[in-house]
């Protein structure tokens, strides 16, 4: 199926690049229309053969769509594809501050939410993925299958989102941050202590203890 990514910026360009190298996606079916000339010419020169294309024409020729914009920036862009959308696509939101229903009401396609995590950039992590009531069966089994090329998809209620992407999206930029700060202040309080060796048993052990509690089914209950 014909693909499209519309705004290849952090996220959808994170998206198309990750689904590319993990060839879950051809670059023969693959289309992404940006706003900025520049980035577009950059992703054809990193994937020759993808399609670069007006919104318009992207939503002519997909049958899944990633609308990977900011909310503010998501009515212009709809503006332009509304001739060519119809209820036998599947139109797949990143912004988190749009009501399913609401995009429901404005497109006659069916819809999703996707919110992906910096984590995909090396094919894993979380991403969270929602539907709208006219979602089928197969639009779910299409998405999961999908992003499971490149992370372990969870399905989850609207109402679940704001702590689940505190815990995806915030999460790993707050880890990686306590983590880095513990190695920098063990390095701090002895001179003897490379700052290199106190990042590396950082990471060992908390590669580790993840691994541990995934085996031993640890509750923090418990």
């Amino acid at each position: 199926m014909n693909t499209g990514f519309v705004g290849i910026g952090s996220m959808g360009g994170m998206l198309v690049r990750a689904l590319l190298r993990s060839r879950a996606l051809t670059v023969e079916n693959a289309w992404a229309a940006n706003r900025s000339e520049g980035k577009l010419t950059a992703l054809a020169a990193e994937f020759p053969g993808i399609h670069a294309a007006s919104g318009r024409k992207l939503a002519a020729n997909c049958g899944l769509m990633f609308l990977c914009l900011k909310a503010g920036d998501t009515v212009s862009a709809l503006a332009q594809m509304d001739p060519e959308l119809h209820p036998g696509q599947l139109l797949v939101t990143t912004a988190s501050q749009i009501p399913l229903q609401a995009l429901e009401d404005r497109v006659p396609c069916r819809v999703a939410k996707l919110i992906p995590s910096i984590t995909q950039e090396i094919g894993a992590g979380v991403t969270l993925l929602m539907y709208g009531p006219r979602a089928t069966a197969d639009d779910h089994k299409l998405l999961e299958d999908l992003m499971g090329r490149i992370s372990h998809p969870i399905v989850i209620a609207e109402s679940q989102s704001r702590p689940a992407i505190g815990l995806t999206s915030g999460g790993p930029a707050f880890v990686a941050y306590l983590l880095k700060s513990m190695a920098e202040e063990a390095a701090r309080s002895n001179a003897d202590f490379p700052p290199e060796l106190a990042l590396s048993l950082v990471q060992e052990t908390a590669t580790t203890t993840l691994r541990l509690m995934a085996e031993a089914n640890m509750n923090p209950r418990r």
